[in-house]
């Protein structure tokens, strides 16, 4: 539920930044220095998905966002992944994924804000910030899951070797101890047959 609640906090922080630039903008290309050399404030109206693809497919894009939405959202309150880093990116996703699709419910487009001024980037927002962050994450959440499968898998073979090792010994063993009886008993029977000749 914590992790649910990350994900509200975002789309709470997405719109408010989405509103302040909105208002400190005014109108759509208007541009106002924010970190000189690193990022100014751009106001874009975005019809599209990222890079603007599928421009003026708003209701597709929303069906596909509320279909993700919920797949990440169910996962979340089914308690998966066990990993926190695993449901930390999940929530960004979510977060960042439901930030976007209310102003394209809302607005019909994307606010977006963020321009790069160190590189040629398309303009972006903090609710693509946090899909970015959240799928880097996922990253890593799947290497360091496959990681600890891998040394799962590791340990369960070598309990299995350790434990075939042991049985082994036990049957050596018992194998001995089969063949000391069995030289016993043929020396008995030699003792008994020298008794008998006397």
């Amino acid at each position: 539920m914590p992790f649910v609640l990350l994900s509200f906090l975002i789309v709470v922080l997405d719109q408010l930044v989405k509103a302040a630039a909105s208002a400190r903008l005014g109108i759509e290309g208007a541009s106002a220095p924010f970190l000189p050399g690193i990022l100014r404030l751009t106001l874009v109206h975005n019809y599209g998905a990222s890079w603007g693809m599928l421009s003026g497919r708003t209701s597709l894009l929303l069906i596909v966002t509320a279909l993700v939405c919920l797949a990440i959202l169910t996962a979340l309150l089914l308690g998966k992944p066990g990993n926190k880093v695993g449901k930390l990116s999940l929530a960004f996703i979510l977060g960042g994924a439901a930030g976007n699709a209310v102003d394209r419910f809302v607005m019909g487009y994307v606010v977006d804000m963020f321009e790069t001024e160190f590189v040629s980037f398309p303009v972006f927002n903090l609710a693509d910030c946090f899909i970015t962050a959240g799928a880097a994450l996922l990253i890593i959440w799947v290497l360091l899951d496959e990681k600890a499968a891998r040394q799962k898998r590791q340990e369960a073979s070598r309990v299995r070797w350790e434990k075939s090792r042991e049985e082994a010994r036990e049957d050596a063993a018992r194998t001995e101890e089969v063949l000391r009886a069995f030289e016993k008993g043929a020396e008995d029977g030699e003792h008994h047959d020298d008794l008998g000749d006397g």
